[in-house]
């Protein structure tokens, strides 16, 4: 894959040659800088900022090919050249792979945020779960955890948009939850990883994050983080504190992203294939607006294909991303379901899904 690109060199003292190879040695960074961001989109930059820069820039010379200089122009103080470059792609991801560099593939992560926000000296709380049904805005770190996770390429869960109705144990609504309280909120939610901790904001000081990233289906700490802010100025305005929570937050979702995003990806590559009988289907429509309803709302599958049929009953073989648990997890938790169904299973374990027509 060609790339052409623009190099620039300095002229100082006249001295041509030094800024000719300074110009050369500007188009190749930017040559493999390009390469990378169609490679990896700006979701893979941000997730692998550090490495990129630290170990992949820097070498920009030896992870070329080959490059031929195309043109040439002087001026009285710049050096410019037009350069085609061919990066090796074999080197790059040999350096991938020892490197640990992730990429987001396949459907965004699901991550829900139970991130306390106080404020100090005042000792104001905003804490979501401890009154869940109050529906209380979005505070200043929700918003900022929204956008730094959505903009590396997750798929941040939006609690306004309904919480699912539950019994509420103690452990859930305690300020500093514990794993398995946050772990609670993650199933209810269909959450594939809970980032939990507290963002404190100290007026006109600082700004302060500890956040801790659980994986749901497995019930492990992924990673943690703890980050600091400082203001620059000793006033405060509304303004200077969303600027710098946005900027310790950004921080740590660089940090924590990358194993996020591995954690995640390793206990994906397991795929199920998962037989299911399904009881109660009156016409092909409804089969229809079924299977539609498996390929397009729930995250994870591959495939659907019809087996068997008989007079009132079909069995599917669905190819998932994960286990049965995660999958049945997910269709029972589903507000899209096109038909009210009830998930059983049979005495040697085969699961089936009982339509219940509407009267």
């Amino acid at each position: 894959q060609d790339i052409v690109v623009i190099g620039t060199g300095a002229i100082v003292q006249g001295n041509l040659a030094r800024a000719k190879d300074m110009a050369v040695s500007d188009a190749l960074v930017r040559g493999v800088e390009q390469y990378l961001s169609r490679r990896l989109g700006s979701e893979g930059i941000m997730n692998n900022f550090q490495l990129l820069i630290k170990d992949i820039i820097p070498r920009a010379r030896e992870e070329i090919e080959n490059f031929h200089i195309l043109t040439s122009e002087q001026t009285d103080s710049q050096y410019k050249v037009l350069v085609r470059v061919k990066v090796n792609e074999k080197l790059i991801n040999e350096k991938f792979r020892e490197l640990g560099l992730v990429v987001m593939e396949g459907p965004p992560i699901r991550i829900l945020f139970m991130v306390s926000q106080v404020e100090r000296p005042e000792g104001k709380v905003h804490c979501w779960w401890q009154d869940p049904e109050a529906y209380s805005a979005l505070s200043a770190t929700e918003v900022a955890l929204y956008r730094a996770f959505e903009e590396r390429g997750f798929a941040p869960i939006n609690r306004l948009s309904g919480i699912p109705e539950s019994n509420y144990s103690p452990d859930m609504k305690a300020l500093d939850l514990s794993y398995e309280g946050a772990r609670k909120w993650g199933m209810m939610f269909s959450a594939q990883v809970v980032m939990s901790g507290r963002c404190e904001i100290v007026k006109a000081k600082e700004a302060s994050v500890h956040l801790v990233s659980l994986d749901i289906k497995n019930g492990v700490v992924i990673d943690e983080d703890f980050q600091r802010q400082f203001l620059d100025q000793e006033t405060e305005s509304p303004e200077q504190k969303m600027e710098a929570i946005e900027k310790v937050i950004s921080k740590v979702a660089s940090r924590l992203s990358p194993s996020i995003i591995r954690a995640i990806k390793s206990s994906e590559e397991k795929t199920s294939r998962i037989e299911i009988d399904i009881n109660g289907i009156k016409s092909f429509r409804e089969y229809t607006s079924f299977e539609s309803f498996l390929k397009e709302k729930v995250e994870g599958v591959k495939s659907v294909r019809q087996k068997r049929a008989r007079a009132g009953s079909l069995t599917v073989l669905v190819e998932f991303s994960g286990d049965e648990d995660d999958f049945l997890r997910m269709v029972s938790q589903s507000k899209s379901l096109p038909l009210p169904i009830r998930i059983s299973r049979t005495d040697d374990n085969r699961i089936v899904f009982n339509v219940e027509q509407l009267q």
